[in-house]
């Protein structure tokens, strides 16, 4: 690990067409190209919405679909709900309403955890959830991918979090350790 890279996570526009171990790998690899993909997959990142509400968080996927997380209509701090709205490949989309209070970490869908981390991050209750959430469903060897037919599919997302937090630590990732523990002991609180 190269310690240019400690405390320094830029995840552009959220695209996670290839995990960032990937993308860590292919920069050493040079003259090799782009070993991530032989496909390449048009994608459209919707940062608004129809009735002009902005998206809080957006991310595409491989397969050329996209999603998109924005406050529910009826958001009550009380009992905050968000809205993630998925894009097929046609641009057809379909709504999932989030009551982020109901969401378990340990057995919720990558849309679900989409909510659930944007939620803390907009709180103030971790800095880079999103992020980290991004980077640990990708799994330690950056090997795990969504799609259309995945991302409603209950995982124990808390888990891989811890899996990426350790390997952070085992590789004297100090900064990135801290990132994912914040995230990880907000998931271990129950602090929705």
């Amino acid at each position: 690990m190269s310690v240019n890279g400690i405390g320094n996570y830029s995840y552009g526009s959220n695209y996670i067409g290839m995990s960032r171990a990937a993308q860590m790998r292919n920069r050493q690899k040079p003259t090799m190209g782009n070993l991530g993909s032989t496909q390449t997959s048009n994608i459209t990142l919707h940062y608004t919405g129809e009735n002009g509400d902005k998206a809080l968080t957006a991310v595409g996927f491989p397969d050329g679909t996209s999603a998109s997380v924005y406050k529910a209509d009826n958001y009550n701090d009380a009992d905050p709900e968000y809205r993630v709205r998925h894009w097929d490949k046609s641009g057809d989309y379909t709504d999932t309403n989030v009551r982020i209070n109901d969401v378990d970490p340990e057995n919720a869908s990558y849309l679900e955890m989409l909510a659930y981390a944007t939620y803390s991050d907009v709180q103030g209750y971790t800095s880079d959830a999103f992020g980290n959430f991004m980077s640990a469903a990708g799994g330690v060897n950056g090997d795990i991918t969504y799609d259309e037919d995945s991302i409603n599919v209950k995982k124990n997302f808390m888990n891989m979090v811890k899996e990426f937090m350790q390997m952070q630590y085992d590789n004297n990732n100090l900064a990135g350790y801290l990132s994912f523990k914040k995230f990880y002991d907000y998931m271990a609180d129950g602090r929705n």
